[in-house]
């Protein structure tokens, strides 16, 4: 039973993580596209945007 929990909690601290970084990443990615370049020295790491 002990091992599940830890399992469980180790997962509703990661999958979050995960999926906050993704969505990042995918916000970069589309924000490049309509600029048609690289956006590495304009953007906010912390947003997405600029």
């Amino acid at each position: 039973m002990e091992i599940l929990l830890a399992i469980v909690f180790i997962a509703a601290v990661f999958v979050p993580q995960a999926w906050y970084y993704i969505a990042i990443g995918k916000r970069i990615s589309e924000e490049e596209r309509k600029a048609g370049r690289d956006l590495s020295e304009e953007i906010n790491p912390f947003t997405g945007s600029r």
